[in-house]
């Protein structure tokens, strides 16, 4: 479906150039008929309005009007040509363009799937380089992990301590029986003791 979407869009744009060719072209080829046109008549009324000057300066300088009527007949056939020449120079060009727009560009398919297969190739002979030698090292590896230190028995739970004293208490193995107001500690004067 891609192929046939973008033909047509080549085939659209080739028929709009070739409108504005066929356009272009009457109306270059006009200008430059009305050009000669023009060229002819005014040449003819110059002629017309300078007879009797060139009548009396043909006497006197028949070389000199002979010679400037060439070069001006030389410069309006050089002009006419020029623009003949500079219509063909666009009506070629819009065809030179034209041509240009419906010729499909390459998209060199072939080149960039080899690009990319030669990367990842490289990308994977890297991964492959970089994981067999780390994996070399953990053979040859030399480590003794320590044991883990014994496990310490669990002292049953008391729940009425919270201070500091009271936690140092509870280190012991056994539990403090519980104190009420009905049946307190006893009190131990640690001043006394010897």
């Amino acid at each position: 479906m891609g192929l046939r979407k973008n033909k047509s869009l080549l085939d659209q744009a080739s028929d709009t150039v070739s409108q504005y060719v066929d356009q272009v072209k009457p109306q270059l080829e006009t200008a430059v008929a009305t050009a000669k046109d023009k060229a002819g008549p005014a040449l003819a009324d110059a002629k017309a309005k300078a007879g009797p000057a060139l009548a009396d300066a043909k006497a006197k300088a028949a070389p000199v009007i002979a010679s400037s009527a060439a070069l001006a007949a030389e410069k309006v056939a050089t002009g006419a040509a020029l623009a003949a020449d500079k219509a063909q120079q666009a009506a070629d060009t819009v065809a030179t363009k034209a041509d240009e727009i419906a010729q499909p560009k390459k998209k060199h398919r072939f080149r960039k799937f080899v690009l990319v297969t030669g990367i990842a190739a490289l990308a994977a002979f890297v991964a492959n380089k970089l994981r067999s030698g780390s994996e070399s090292q953990n053979w040859q590896s030399s480590y003794t992990p320590t044991p883990a230190p014994p496990a310490r028995p669990v002292p049953p739970k008391d729940e009425g301590g919270a201070s500091p004293t009271e936690a140092i208490a509870d280190s012991a193995d056994t539990p403090h029986p519980a104190t009420t107001p009905d049946a307190p500690a006893e009190v131990v004067d640690v001043d006394k003791a010897p």
